[in-house]
């Protein structure tokens, strides 16, 4: 692929990355045709590879080893730091908001090729609602988080695009009283009762206020 700039480019879209670079022209040397790209672990958790920094710094704090990723090693370290520190103590020294920081934590406490999408309940999508052109402001829709982010969640809605619930909607008094949570935020698979706020078709994009978890 060919980019408009001198510089490699590179592009990320949620968790996957691609990396453009230009072509030189030139002959690969011995040493460089020898080198072996090894994975990343975390590309296989459900980390966003902006946090990956975050996370390292973590397993540095714990002691831990990526490549233990999902083992009951990480797990003990995992849970004795928590024990010691608590999930707000840990956010605080790693500079970073404490629902990334639980995300983080379960993306590296999870068993390798853990699909979070399993334990998913179908949301009651409206038949009546299947477009973004058939939304209007005030609409009451149910749905399923699938994407927790610093500035919101990502909500489906049955209508093929995500709606944004801003991070400042989600307060304690609409969250589940039931459900034991670490930190005051919604997780990929929660369903959701919300309502329409803002609806901009030319861009695609959906803003939506949360009512309750359900």
């Amino acid at each position: 692929i060919r980019t408009f700039c001198s510089q490699p480019g590179e592009l990320a879209a949620g968790s996957l990355k691609a990396v453009i670079s230009k072509k030189t022209g030139k002959k690969k040397s011995k040493l460089e045709a020898n080198v072996v790209h090894q994975p990343n672990p975390l590309d296989q958790t459900c980390i966003h590879p902006e946090s990956y920094h975050i996370a390292q710094r973590f397993l540095d704090l714990i002691g831990g080893n990526a490549n233990d990723i999902g083992k009951s090693e990480m797990q003990q370290k995992v849970n004795v730091v928590i024990e010691r520190e608590g999930i707000e103590g840990l956010a605080k020294s790693l500079n970073t908001a404490e629902h990334t920081l639980q995300i983080i934590i379960d993306g590296l406490t999870q068993p390798e090729g853990y699909d979070i999408r399993k334990d998913f309940e179908k949301p009651d999508f409206k038949r009546s609602i299947v477009c973004l052109e058939d939304l209007s402001i005030g609409t009451v829709l149910t749905g399923r988080v699938e994407n927790a982010t610093l500035f919101g969640v990502f909500v489906d809605i049955g209508v093929g695009r995500a709606g944004l619930i801003p991070i400042r909607s989600i307060t304690e008094d609409k969250l589940s009283k039931v459900k034991k949570r670490r930190s005051l935020s919604l997780g990929p698979g929660e369903r959701v009762e919300v309502t329409v706020r803002e609806i901009d078709i030319p861009r695609s994009r959906i803003t939506l206020d949360l009512i309750r978890v359900l």
